[in-house]
């Protein structure tokens, strides 16, 4: 996957280049997670962020920790447990369990309360930060406007002009190469 992105990004660039003498177009690129860590106010919203999500993971492990000591414990005892003692110890150890995953899944999945926490607390900051490239960009006169990340290339300003997505859905859907 991440061959591929520079695959495309690479094609990409080799095909603006190709035209940007004929149409003078110009590439630009930030930094966002720079632009966040020199923004105070993305860095005080991270740290409440942060505070909640501690709270939240402590939970979680002592929770864990309490389970693991009842296994432990259950399994100590087991061979002198009467059947119905062993049957209630398993029930009560399945539910502690289960009571586990849902907790992980309600604060940590991919729509739990951390990650509606992350977009309510971070989302209107994001949409500042795009704003504020997008104004760069077209003061600038750019074209497009790349974030330099790690794994990935991310276009957060292009001019509408330079969108072929429609073309290439239609040779698609066409059959052609």
């Amino acid at each position: 996957m991440k061959r591929m992105q520079i695959i495309l990004t690479a094609a990409l660039l080799v095909v603006l280049g190709m035209s940007a003498g004929a149409q003078n177009l110009k590439l630009g690129y930030v930094d966002s997670q720079k632009i966040f860590e020199g923004l105070p106010e993305a860095q005080e919203a991270q740290k409440v962020l942060d505070a909640q999500l501690a709270v939240w993971q402590d939970s979680l492990e002592t929770m864990s920790r309490n389970f693991q000591t009842e296994v432990e414990t259950y399994q100590a005892q087991q061979g002198m447990m009467a059947e119905a003692k062993k049957e209630e110890t398993l029930q009560r150890l399945t539910r502690m369990e289960q009571e586990i995953r849902e907790y992980r899944n309600r604060k940590f999945g991919q729509t739990g309360e951390a990650a509606q926490m992350r977009q309510s607390v971070l989302g209107p900051l994001q949409e500042k930060v795009l704003k504020a490239i997008q104004a760069v960009a077209k003061d600038e006169g750019l074209s497009f406007v790349f974030d330099k990340i790690e794994d990935a290339t991310i276009v957060l300003y292009a001019q509408e002009k330079y969108d072929y997505t429609f073309k290439v859905l239609d040779m698609l859907k066409r059959g052609s190469k």
